[in-house]
């Protein structure tokens, strides 16, 4: 690791590598947490097991009321996946926001970071971030959901 913290091409390189995780690495991982956030969502389509009515238990029901845990379990995983989503994607936008902003400490960094991003990314780089992640019905976004 050297002295100093850089300047010019070495400084640049070292933004973009940073930029480069940011892009190419925090956003997809966004973008899965994401999608695995609606894809538990979509399990809630599914009866899971539901307690028995009048505390009666019939052929092939449990009286552990099975189905109440499993729903606790999936809410609890989908809010994780839907907070793990937005809380990547804020760390990668910050990176990203860190290195364009070093790199506009000199002419000779922001010339040779441009040209490293130019050849990083020879189709664009990529601006979307991940879809909106998908909270258990009645979190609005802001918590778990509260269990009895």
């Amino acid at each position: 690791m050297p002295d100093s913290p850089g300047e010019g091409g070495q400084f640049a390189a070292d933004l973009y590598e940073l930029y480069e995780v940011a892009q190419k690495d925090l956003l997809p991982l966004a973008e899965t947490y994401s999608s695995l956030s609606a894809q538990v969502g979509r399990s809630s389509d599914f009866d899971l097991d539901p307690p028995p009515v009048a505390e009666t238990v019939a052929r092939g029901q449990s009286a552990l009321r099975s189905g109440s845990g499993l729903q606790a379990i999936r809410d609890d995983v989908q809010y994780a996946f839907a907070r793990s989503s937005q809380n990547v994607e804020s760390a990668a936008r910050t990176l990203i926001e860190v290195t364009e902003n070093y790199a506009d400490t000199d002419d000779a960094t922001r010339s040779d970071f441009d040209s490293l991003v130019t050849d990083g990314f020879p189709s664009g780089v990529p601006t979307a971030g991940p879809h909106d992640p998908v909270y258990p019905s009645g979190t609005g976004g802001r918590g778990p959901v509260a269990h009895d």
